[in-house]
This record gives structure tokens, C-alpha cells and sequence, in this order.
């Protein structure tokens, strides 16, 4: 392979091009040569030279129009070209400069001056193809997100529009990432066509996997709303009516799009809505229409995040105590640990304001401990039986575990009072880790219950692996059970298949006396909700 740096001479006079081989012809470089403009730009755009050096005058088309073209490429966009010329006069050298020209080398030539400034920009040409290598994306060769931050302040009033190919990481997950990035190859080769044909693309840019940015330069307004989004309605159409053939294999694509115009921060405006369309399972959104709305939640977030560290600083993360009642011996048996946030006013913050936030945050695993410690607390100055809620994440992480172990692991006596409740809001994802965690309770004398059973991830399938003693009894359930029969069978399914596998059952959001009657005609064994009682930082 020659890794000479490659040097183009322009020139229609021979003795010129010569006259510069012979000055350069010790410096280590390999030459090509065009007599005019015309083979100037196709020799390189197939050479891809590491510099040009350009006469002024030629017939044809004259060195500053052949670099006004050359600049107009993608592969010579960042090309040096040194203009070799006898022109002396001011205008010519600014028309020069203007047309993209890097540099002057007056006629008739000074040898050192022609080695020295050949030598520099060669140099300058391989920092250029640096570039050029980090701003495209290796698999398609279109440019990528560095030179779209790059290129953005360059357009007079751009328009972006994020493309993302719908599930992409699930392509990756079934057919393989190679066949994945193949697919997504053939696509970016004819994708520009699936917009209306009075649609013209500025820029396009490969900015991730399976993403892909189209800039419109609307420096005329003409890019109205309504023509922006009938375009993209079609673009959206001939995608899903398109085959890509592989292999032998068809596969069909469809995108999710992302629109944003104004002034600042256009991909990351675009990214938000981006996410916002595919949380809320929506094919094309205006990002503007939303980016307030998101910029508020995220302020609140943040304000959210600033009162869980405060609250964990200062203890005020506590437990909450709700009553279980038991049928059979009409009196309170159990309390649900519940956790709740004091505000810096004092106010009581309920889970629903603040949980989500703190899962995300990272904070989760020691609000959870907060509330390990706290029920710790209670169990030892009380007879009670206490529940605590655990989530997958209480049980993924190592350390929540390990102190689990340390409040409750040499005392069986506050053990056997104890019962955790595994919340399903999370898919469990290592079924080795939690059929070890229940069968360690389980020896401990723990009790294992699983939270809202009947809908959302819960099912009879998930009694075989959690092998539980209680069901809870989803509250969307319950609560309607005085008035939707469909409701009630269910809820008398479940606890006639709870008695047959020896598990008790309690019905939860029991909010009235109605209800409470209808849970009790069924034959559940506890009631919880607020007609039993409302949850409360100490036992009553």
C-alpha cells in the first residue's frame, strides 16, 4: 500500500507541471496532473489528492472556478489548494480566497518557498483526513454527529428532522448486528429518495445506530408547517411500502420521526421529542410543540432529586403504617411499611411524588435501606407483623441485599414477623439471584407475598417461580368489586386457586363498608385500605 501523500498539479501548461515535479521530486511525494478544470474535479474526486496546487488561468474553466466546484464536494470540502498564479492585483487575490483558495505561490516560484508551503500543508491535509475519518460514520461514509454540530452554525436557517429506524436494537437483538448494520447500509443509500421530489435535502447525517439527521437550509421561508409535514407523512409511507432485499431475505423498515426548527439547540430539541414519541408510541412529533413541557418536568426533577438528598441527610425519609385486617379474627394482625418523604415544611410527600425520580436518580437503593431500618425499629418495640415492599432493583442490588442480611438475618424472632412484599412494577431479570433471595427468606422465617396480583406483570406463572404464602390482591380489582360482577369473578378465581395451593389472600384498596362486605362474602383472608384504616407513622 503507498502511503505517499499525493499531490494533484493543475496546470494547462506542461512546462509548469514539470518545472514543480522537479523542484518536489525529493520530498517524498507521488503526483497526478489535469491540464484544466474539468479533470481536476473528476481526477479528484477518484484520487482524493492530499493537496492541490491550482493555476489561475486556463481555458475551459479557470482555477477559481474549479475550486468553488472542489468546495462544493464532501471529499474536497477541506482539501488544501495552493494557487499558483502571477496575478499581483488585490481584487483577484480576495476573488481567490473567496472562491476557497488556502494559499498563494506567486510566478514565477521561489523553490524553497514551493517545498516549504507544500510540505505544511500536507501536514495540514492529514489533520484534514483525521477529521474526515472521526466525522463520518465508517459504515455508510455519511457524516456523523460531530460534523453536524460542526455544520449547523454554518446554515443560514435550518430545519432538522431526527430519523430514527423504529426498534432498530431489537433488528440487532434478532437478526444479528451485522445483519443489522447491512440493513441499515442499504437503507441510507435510498433514503433521500423516499422524500417528495420538491422536498431538496440539504445536509444529511448518520448520528447513531439507525439514526439518521436531514437539514433543510430554508434560507427563503419557503418550508412552510404544512409542506414540512406533508413531506414527511410520505416520507414516512414509501419507507413502510419499501423492501430491502438481503441475501435472499426481504425486510421491511418503519421510522419515527422528530421535527425541530428555531434558532438553538436543534438536535437536542429534536433528541427530547425523539424519546417523547417513542415513550408515548407516536410515529412523528414537533419537538417544539413539547420541549417546554419536557424542560418543566426535567426542572422538577431536579428539584425533586434536591429534596430526596436533603431528606436522606436528615432522616426524614420514615415508614408509614397501614393496618391489615383478618377475618377470621376480626382484629388488626399486619401493618404495611410504607414510605414517605418529610419536605423541609414539614409537608408529608406520598411515594407517587417522588419514588419514580429517586429510582432513576440512583437514590432508590437508600430510601429502601431508610425504610429497612425504620421497620427494624418497629419490630422491635412491638408484637406486630410488618410488610415491606421490595422492587427488582432491592433485590438486583448487592448492597440492599447485604443489608437486609445484617437487620434481619440473626434474629428469628423479628424474622418470622416479617413478610416482604415483591413489587412487580419491574420485570425481574435474574430469576437465579431471586429464587436464591426467596429461598434465604424463606429459611429465615420470612414471609413472601406478591403485590397487586391479577394484572400488569403478575400471573399464575409467577407463582411457580415465587412460590409465595400471601397474595395481594390488586386494588383495581377490589375497588369495583360492588359494582362490576367481571371484576368479582375474577377476584373469586383468584382466591378459590389461592385456597387449592394452601395461600392466603388479602384484598387491598378496601375503601368502603360495601366492599369490605363483598371481599368478606368471597372469603378472603385480610382486607387493607382506608375504610380498615388510613397508613400512619405509628401504630394505633
Amino acid at each position: 500500500m503507498n502511503n505517499k501523500p499525493l499531490i494533484l498539479i493543475v496546470d494547462d501548461a506542461l512546462d509548469n507541471i514539470l518545472t514543480v515535479k522537479l523542484t518536489l521530486k525529493n520530498e517524498g511525494y507521488d503526483f497526478i496532473e489535469a491540464a484544466n478544470g474539468h479533470d481536476a474535479i473528476e481526477l479528484t474526486m477518484k484520487h482524493d489528492p492530499d493537496v492541490i496546487l491550482m493555476d489561475a488561468i486556463m481555458p475551459l474553466m479557470d482555477g477559481f472556478e474549479t475550486t468553488k466546484i472542489l468546495r462544493k464536494l464532501e471529499s474536497s470540502s477541506r482539501t488544501p489548494i495552493l494557487m499558483i498564479s502571477s496575478l499581483t492585483d488585490k481584487t483577484d487575490k480576495i476573488l481567490a480566497l473567496e472562491s476557497g483558495v488556502n494559499d498563494f505561490i506567486s510566478k514565477p516560484f521561489d523553490r524553497v518557498e514551493l517545498i516549504t508551503r507544500c510540505k505544511a500543508y500536507v501536514g495540514r491535509a492529514k489533520l484534514n483526513k483525521k477529521y474526515i475519518l472521526a466525522s463520518k460514520n465508517p459504515y455508510t461514509n455519511i457524516p456523523n454527529k460531530n460534523a453536524l454540530f460542526e455544520d449547523l452554525s454554518t446554515f443560514i436557517n435550518p430545519k432538522l428532522l431526527l430519523c430514527k429506524i423504529e426498534d432498530y436494537e431489537l433488528l440487532e437483538e434478532f437478526y444479528s448486528e451485522e445483519i443489522a448494520t447491512k440493513i441499515e447500509i442499504e437503507f441510507s443509500k435510498v433514503m433521500l429518495t423516499f422524500f417528495p421530489q420538491n422536498i431538496s435535502i440539504t445536509k444529511s447525517y448518520h448520528t447513531s445506530e439507525g439514526e439518521f439527521v436531514f437539514i433543510f437550509d430554508d434560507s427563503d421561508h419557503t418550508f412552510t408547517d404544512d409542506l414540512s409535514y406533508e413531506a414527511f407523512h410520505v416520507f414516512q409511507n414509501n419507507i413502510k411500502s419499501h423492501i430491502i432485499n438481503l441475501n435472499g431475505y426481504e425486510y421491511d423498515l418503519s421510522v419515527i420521526l422528530s421535527y425541530s426548527y428555531g434558532d438553538v439547540s436543534l438536535f437536542e430539541h429534536a433528541r427530547v421529542g425523539l424519546n417523547y414519541a417513542i415513550k408515548k408510541d407516536k410515529e412523528f412529533i414537533v419537538a417544539n410543540s413539547i420541549i417546554n413541557k419536557v424542560k418543566e418536568k426535567s426542572k422538577k426533577n431536579v428539584q425533586t432529586i434536591k429534596m430526596i438528598k436533603q431528606a436522606i441527610v436528615k432522616d426524614n425519609i420514615v415508614s408509614y403504617y397501614q393496618p391489615i385486617y383478618c377475618y377470621k379474627t376480626k382484629r388488626i394482625e399486619k401493618y404495611e411499611s410504607l414510605v414517605r418523604l418529610i419536605d423541609d415544611h414539614n409537608k408529608i410527600i406520598p411515594p407517587n411524588e417522588f419514588l419514580d425520580v429517586g429510582k432513576k436518580a440512583k437514590y432508590y437503593s437508600k430510601i429502601t435501606k431508610k425504610v429497612i431500618d425504620d421497620t427494624l425499629r418497629q419490630l422491635e418495640t412491638t408484637n406486630n407483623h410488618i410488610c415491606i415492599n421490595l422492587s427488582a432493583l432491592d433485590i438486583d442490588d448487592r448492597s440492599t441485599r447485604i443489608h437486609l442480611v445484617k437487620a434481619f438475618g440473626n434474629c428469628p424472632e423479628l424474622s418470622s414477623r416479617l413478610t416482604f412484599e415483591l413489587l412487580e412494577d419491574e420485570i425481574f431479570k435474574n430469576y437465579d439471584l431471586l429464587s436464591s433471595f426467596i429461598s434465604d427468606a424463606k429459611q429465615r422465617g420470612i414471609k413472601i407475598a406478591i403485590d397487586d396480583f391479577g394484572t400488569g406483570y403478575s400471573n399464575f406463572e409467577r407463582l411457580q417461580d415465587f412460590q409465595p404464602d400471601i397474595l395481594k390482591i390488586d386494588g383495581s380489582l377490589i375497588k369495583n368489586i360492588a359494582t362490576n360482577t367481571y371484576c368479582k369473578k375474577i377476584v373469586e378465581t383468584i382466591h378459590s386457586f389461592a385456597q387449592k395451593i394452601n395461600v392466603k389472600t388479602v384484598a387491598e384498596f378496601v375503601s368502603d363498608e360495601e366492599i369490605f362486605n363483598e371481599v368478606k362474602s368471597i372469603g378472603i383472608d385480610y382486607a387493607q385500605g382506608y375504610y380498615i384504616g388510613k397508613p400512619k407513622e405509628v401504630f394505633i
